[in-house]
C-alpha cells in the first residue's frame, strides 16, 4: 500500500515539476523577446528623449508582468504536489485516534523510531494460521504502527502527569495517570510481540526524536490541558476502546483476541480518566476554560481521519481475522464516538455553568 501511494505521488510530483520548470523557462524566454520589430528598437539613441523614455516603459512593464506571471505559475505547479503530500500525511498522522492518547510535542503527533531488539517484546507468540506474503507484510506494518502508537502513549501519560503536577492537580488524578502509563507499556509489549509473530523480526521501540529537544515548547495552562483531555483523552481513548472491542469480537486468532479485549477494557478506563481531568479543569479554570472547551466541542466532527485506500493483495477478511477492522466499520465507530463525546461534553458544560451560577 505504502509503495503504491509513494509511486502515485512521485509521478504527480515529476509531472507538475516538469510543467512548472517549462512554464518558468517560457516566461524567461518571452521576457527577453522584443515586443515590437527589431528595426524599431535598433537605434534608441537616435530617438528624441521623450519617445525613448516612453518606449522603455512600454516594453519593460509587459515583460516584467509576463515573466512574473509565468514564474509564479511555474513555482505554484512545482510546490502544489509537495504541499498536497504534506497535508495528506499530516492529516494521517495527526488525526488517527484509533490507538489511544496521542503524544504531542509542539502540537505535532510523535512516534518512536522503529528499531530491532528484544526490549519491547513481552512474550513469544505463535500463530497457526497461514499468511500470504502480502498479508504478512501488510499486517506486520499495521501491528508495528499500533505498537509504536501504544509506546508513544506511555510518554503521553508521563507528559500528562507533569502537566497535572505543574497545575496542582489532586493525587487521585496523578495515581490514575501513572497507572494508565503502566497499562500502555503492557499494550506496547504485547503489540510488538504480535508484530514479531507476523513478521518474524524482533522489532523494538527506538528513540522519540522530538523528546530529545524540548526547546520552544508552549507553557501548559488549564485551557490547554482541558482541550487536550477532550481531544486526546475523551475522544481518542474512547475511539481506541471502541475499535479494540469490535476488533476483538471479530478476530479469530486467540492471542490477538485476548490482547484487543484487554486494550479495549483499559482504554475505556483511560477515557474516563480524561473526563475526570476535563471536569477538574472546568472547575478550576472558570469561564475562560468553559468558553474554550465549548468552541472545541463544535469542531470535533473534523477529527475523523481520512479513509485509507485498499491494500493490494489483502482483503478485509484477512485483516479482520488478525484484529484489523475494515474502513467502513472504523468510520462508523469514530462517528458514533464523536457524537457521544459532544453530547457528554455539553452536559458537563451545563453542569459547570450551573455550578458557576450558584
Amino acid at each position: 500500500m505504502a509503495s503504491a501511494v509513494i509511486l502515485i505521488f512521485g509521478l504527480v510530483v515529476v509531472l507538475c515539476t516538469w510543467g512548472g520548470v517549462k512554464l518558468i523557462a517560457r516566461g524567461v524566454r518571452e521576457s527577453k523577446a522584443p515586443p515590437i520589430p527589431a528595426a524599431r528598437t535598433a537605434n534608441l539613441e537616435g530617438m528624441d528623449a521623450a519617445y525613448a523614455k516612453a518606449h522603455r516603459v512600454a516594453t519593460r512593464a509587459p515583460r516584467k508582468i509576463g515573466k512574473g506571471i509565468a514564474v509564479s505559475l511555474g513555482l505554484g505547479l512545482i510546490a502544489a504536489p509537495w504541499l498536497f503530500v504534506y497535508a495528506v500525511f499530516k492529516s494521517l498522522s495527526d488525526l488517527d485516534m484509533t490507538k489511544g492518547r496521542v503524544l504531542r510535542i509542539k502540537n505535532r503527533a510523535q512516534l518512536p523510531e522503529l528499531a530491532t531488539g528484544e526490549g519491547w517484546s513481552a512474550e513469544d507468540v505463535v500463530f497457526e494460521c497461514a499468511l500470504t506474503s502480502d498479508e504478512r507484510q501488510a499486517l506486520g506494518e499495521l501491528w508495528l504502527l499500533t505498537a509504536r502508537m501504544e509506546h508513544a502513549s506511555v510518554a503521553a501519560f508521563s507528559q500528562l502527569s507533569l502537566h497535572l503536577s505543574a497545575l496542582g492537580a489532586p493525587a487521585r488524578l496523578l495515581i490514575a495517570t501513572h497507572r494508565a502509563a503502566l497499562e500502555e507499556i503492557r499494550h506496547a509489549e504485547q503489540c510488538f510481540a504480535i508484530a514479531r509473530a507476523i513478521t518474524g523480526v524482533a522489532h523494538t521501540a527506538g528513540p522519540i526524536v522530538a523528546l530529545l529537544d524540548r526547546g520552544g515548547g508552549s507553557p501548559i495552562d488549564l485551557t490547554r490541558l482541558a482541550i487536550g483531555s477532550l481531544v486526546d483523552g475523551c475522544l481518542a481513548e474512547g475511539i481506541a476502546s471502541d475499535v479494540a472491542r469490535q476488533s476483538s469480537v471479530k478476530a479469530e486468532e486467540p492471542t490477538i483476541r485476548a490482547t484487543l479485549a484487554m486494550i479495549a477494557r483499559e482504554e475505556a478506563g483511560h477515557a474516563e480518566l480524561a473526563w475526570e481531568v476535563l471536569g477538574w479543569c472546568l472547575a478550576q479554570g472558570g469561564e475562560p476554560v468553559h468558553h474554550a472547551v465549548a468552541s472545541r466541542i463544535k469542531a470535533l466532527g473534523a477529527e475523523l481521519a481520512p479513509r485509507l485506500p485498499a491494500i493490494r493483495g489483502v482483503d478485509d477478511a484477512a485483516l479482520t481475522r488478525y484484529g484489523v477492522i475494515d474502513q467502513d466499520s472504523l468510520g462508523a465507530i469514530a462517528s458514533a464516538r464523536i457524537s457521544a463525546v459532544q453530547e457528554r461534553a455539553r452536559s458537563l458544560l451545563t453542569g459547570n455553568e450551573n455550578r458557576l451560577a450558584a
